[in-house]
């Protein structure tokens, strides 16, 4: 993984680029570690962390939101979420709605049922983010990292 740099004299370190490279290790190890760990709660709801993701998407927002719109929220390709977007609404949880100034567009909307359900994702991933750094950060810490 460690790529060696060449310094201005043209040697190279490997140590320093290794050095360099830890605050993205580590947080990439961090988002991978809690995506898994979002998985396995998720598991009894039936829910992938990728579908949590856009549910989460359309529970914070007002009103219907375009799918090329999700999909920038989440830094994905429209066509990415395309068929998690399939699976959300055939279980019920996401409709589709005409969008009233593009009668070629349309705006996706919970369901009450998509409601209830990303309701316990959010309970099970603010207990994640609880049982990850709650122990670690002081409040101060926590404020700085949530604003």
């Amino acid at each position: 993984m460690a790529t060696a740099t060449k310094s201005s004299k043209g040697d190279t370190n490997p140590a320093a680029m290794h050095q360099a490279m830890m605050p993205w290790v580590l947080i990439t190890e961090i988002y991978w570690m809690s995506y898994k760990l979002l998985e396995r709660r998720f598991y009894h709801l039936g829910v992938s962390a990728s579908q949590a993701r856009v549910l989460a998407v359309l529970y914070f927002t007002k009103g219907p939101i375009k799918p090329s719109l999700v999909a920038t929220l989440l830094f994905q390709e429209t066509q990415s979420i395309t068929g998690i977007l399939h699976r959300i609404e055939s279980r019920g949880w996401v409709k589709r709605l005409p969008d009233p100034n593009d009668r070629r567009a349309v705006g996706l909307e919970l369901t009450d049922k998509g409601k209830e359900i990303t309701a316990e994702i959010v309970k099970i991933s603010e207990e994640l983010y609880d049982d990850m750094f709650g122990s670690v950060l002081n409040a101060s810490e926590k404020r700085q990292a949530e604003t």
